[in-house]
């Protein structure tokens, strides 16, 4: 959480129990935003050090405010805060797993268990949820582009997959957990690790294999890793700290046409070419892209468009929130990682390379019936009757695709970890553990919306309750919106919601010569 976040959702609540936590007395009974709830959480409000980091965080002008508090004095009123609830339905009994298979699917993904096992202690603040996708991201790039299965939709299905790990700053540790997957990839395959993309131009260029401008003058060590690397080029995996940076970008001129390019990779296409301005056609051959992305629902909800939701971009990721029942875990920190890194450069040294090309796998999978059953489940909670939020629809209709995924990727370790058949054989037991994989991304993508829907549109209608108690219940849109440091279009649009729901007024005020003036009355000041 960075101060700038904090200066945006304080209320006048926030600054009453901050006045009285400074003065050494309770705020119990009182409800502050997240932003503080969060915070508070990780301070013990007797010490004068967290007492001091908590000045330095909240800064000059929040302390000010804070000062301005008589902590003995009545505490403002509360407006609660209304909740979006985005409520998963729950699978159809048909579709879901028995006691029985739930079983089964312990029996399988060894390797992702090790992973989140040390993963899970290492950094134990961050939600285990992000730990699975982590590990699975990993096993994914250590493939490649040579595993498939043939679905009977005759489409080919590879293993590849967009993670996308989303939650608040500093609390659950994010970076932490991107950070430990990056030591394990770099331990193991560094050269399946991608550079940071920069122009849609010089993306293509890496993912078809050219080798940067400057790579005579690297590092002996950086030039092998790049050209172990090529042979994999847009095979390869991305680690992105702060992944709504990506989305920002997408709508920007020079960056045109990078939506479009994850997009086509997602599908592992066997070619793709394009013509670009400095280095002619660029050939992106046997493409599998993967990618690990961190944002904070704050920073997602600015950089997404309502387009993301229904083009397929969004879908195309798993969503990954904090477990429901999420809770810190027991610290038990180990460098040693030898066993994790060393199973799984052998599962990339495995698979197969031949000198001129990278060939794919077609593995056996016996989950068809399985697959079909879930599918159909989904499509009939996707129906246009069904009151299922229409930016889940494209999520829902791909689910059964990234199980399938799950399902090659722990296949496939099992495989490595004991080789009993020439290839990999995707099980029941493989598609039972994806789908309880998967079921839990379905209703994490469900916790994001409440999360975006509260960070943005409910977030700034609490604002501008709080700012209409601070000024006497009654405040013209310009004030409003001035005051918030907020556009003016979507403060109106806000104070039209809270007027159809019955808590704000608008008002007429006397008339100014020239000047028609929009007010609007919280209801309880009448």
């Amino acid at each position: 959480m960075t101060t700038t976040d904090l200066l945006v959702s304080l209320t006048a609540t926030d600054y009453y129990i901050l006045a009285r936590l400074f003065a050494g007395l309770d705020w119990d009974g009182l409800h502050p935003s997240l932003a503080i709830r969060l915070l508070l959480s990780k301070l013990d409000a007797r010490s004068h050090e967290d007492k001091a980091f908590l000045q330095r965080m909240l800064g000059r002008e929040n302390m000010v405010q804070v000062l301005k508090v008589d902590p003995d004095s009545i505490p403002p009123e509360q407006h609660q805060t209304r909740t979006i609830s985005f409520l998963p339905p729950a699978l159809p009994e048909s579709a879901q797993l028995s006691d029985n298979q739930i079983q089964q699917a312990q029996t399988v993904g060894h390797w992702l268990n090790d992973y989140v096992s040390w993963s899970g202690q290492s950094a134990n603040e961050t939600p285990m949820n992000f730990h699975v996708g982590a590990g699975l991201y990993l096993l994914s790039v250590a493939i490649g582009r040579r595993l498939f299965v043939q679905a009977p939709w005759q489409q080919q299905i590879f293993r590849n997959l967009y993670v996308m790990i989303v939650a608040v700053s500093t609390y659950y540790r994010k970076s932490a957990g991107l950070n430990l997957a990056r030591q394990i990839a770099q331990d193991s395959i560094p050269h399946m690790l991608l550079p940071q993309p920069g122009s849609p131009e010089n993306f293509m260029s890496m993912l078809g294999g050219v080798l940067p401008p400057n790579f005579n003058d690297l590092p002996d060590v950086d030039q092998k890793r790049l050209k172990l690397g090529m042979r994999f080029a847009a095979q390869r995996g991305l680690i992105r700290d702060e992944i709504s940076g990506l989305f920002k970008a997408f709508g920007r001129d020079y960056m045109a046409g990078l939506k479009e390019l994850i997009m086509t990779l997602y599908d592992c296409p066997a070619y793709l070419d394009s013509i670009t301005n400095n280095k002619g056609i660029v050939i992106i051959k046997d493409a599998g892209l993967s990618i690990l992305g961190a944002a904070t629902p704050a920073e997602l909800s600015t950089a997404l468009t309502v387009g993301d939701w229904f083009n397929g971009n969004l879908a195309r990721f798993a969503l990954l929130t904090p477990e429901a029942d999420y809770s810190v875990r027991p610290s038990n920190p180990s460098t040693n990682t030898t066993d994790l890194t060393k199973r799984l450069k052998y599962l990339h040294e495995q698979l197969p390379v031949e000198p001129d090309r990278i060939p794919a796998w077609s593995l056996s999978a016996d989950i068809w019936d399985l697959c079909l059953n879930y599918e159909k489940a989904l499509r009939e909670m996707t129906a246009p009757e069904s009151s299922l939020d229409d930016r889940l629809r494209a999520i829902y209709g791909r689910l059964h695709v990234q199980a399938i995924k799950v399902a090659i990727l722990l296949s496939a370790s099992d495989w490595a970890d004991n080789p009993v058949s020439n290839k990999p054989i995707v099980t029941e037991s493989h598609w039972y553990r994806a789908q309880v994989i998967v079921e839990e991304w379905r209703q994490s993508a469900h916790r994001l919306l409440s999360d975006l829907g509260n960070h943005s549109e409910v977030r700034l209608e609490n604002r501008i309750l709080s700012f209409l108690s601070e000024t006497g219940g009654v405040a013209t849109v310009r004030e409003t919106y001035r005051s918030l440091r907020s556009l003016r279009k979507p403060v109106v649009e806000a104070l039209k919601a809270l007027e159809a729901d019955g808590k704000v007024m608008k008002i007429d005020l006397p008339p100014k010569p020239g000047v028609r003036s929009e007010a609007y009355r919280l209801v309880e000041a009448d």
